[in-house]
């Protein structure tokens, strides 16, 4: 995390056969072509092959095993919003990237992974471990904690999702969904940035619960 992102697998998609995203903002894919913000494209994949394919304006393009959505800049709002989402309207922000990867059962499984600024993620993480609705401080609190988590996680876990550091599953990690950010969550994020928690010099593991 030296250059502050982290690679977030969306493991709260599921298993998708299709995705359906609609760009907002500027972005290419990696193989060159760029995106009209508005469009709207098709992921498939095949979970007995391994093939990702892209359906844009009606044409399938086999994409092979790995292809990703970057943005032409970091500045401005850029984001992917993806249909299989708990609440669609709200944009993943970053670049997002598929990869079909195969099991020990010969299968194969899609990884859809967000590459997102630490802060940007922490937006996402504060509705669900906590609730937008929660007084301002204690979500300055719980950004604080959310953040040491983060950073104690990704320098002491060896990720166990391809092309991920971390992921939304909440048995491995903490929550996190963009379809939840708000303007509290962002204002208790923005107003601690980069604070965390230490002791004796080092990240503490700081464990939290969203139940009470």
């Amino acid at each position: 995390a030296v250059d502050g992102m982290v690679r977030v697998y969306l493991s709260s998609l599921g298993t998708p056969s299709t995705l359906t995203l609609t760009i907002s903002g500027s972005y290419s894919l990696s193989t060159g072509s760029s995106l009209t913000s508005g469009e709207t494209v098709t992921v498939g994949f095949s979970s007995s092959s391994g093939a990702i394919t892209l359906t844009r304006n009606g044409v399938k393009t086999n994409m092979g095993t790995y292809f990703a959505l970057k943005r032409h800049s970091t500045t401005g709002t850029n984001g992917i919003l993806i249909a299989q989402a708990r609440k669609p309207a709200n944009p993943y922000p970053g670049d997002i990237s598929f990869q079909s990867v195969q099991l020990s059962t010969g299968s194969y499984k899609l990884y859809t992974v967000a590459h997102i600024n630490i802060e940007s993620y922490l937006y996402g993480v504060l509705p669900y471990e906590m609730g937008s609705s929660a007084p301002a401080e204690a979500l300055k609190a719980q950004a604080i904690l959310a953040r040491t988590f983060t950073l104690n996680f990704l320098s002491t876990k060896e990720s166990k999702h391809e092309g991920a550091d971390i992921s939304t599953d909440v048995e491995e990690a903490q929550a996190y969904d963009a379809s939840a950010i708000n303007d509290a969550v962002k204002q208790a994020v923005n107003e601690t940035r980069g604070v965390v928690m230490s002791y004796k010099g080092e990240l503490p593991i700081a464990w939290f619960h969203a139940d009470a």
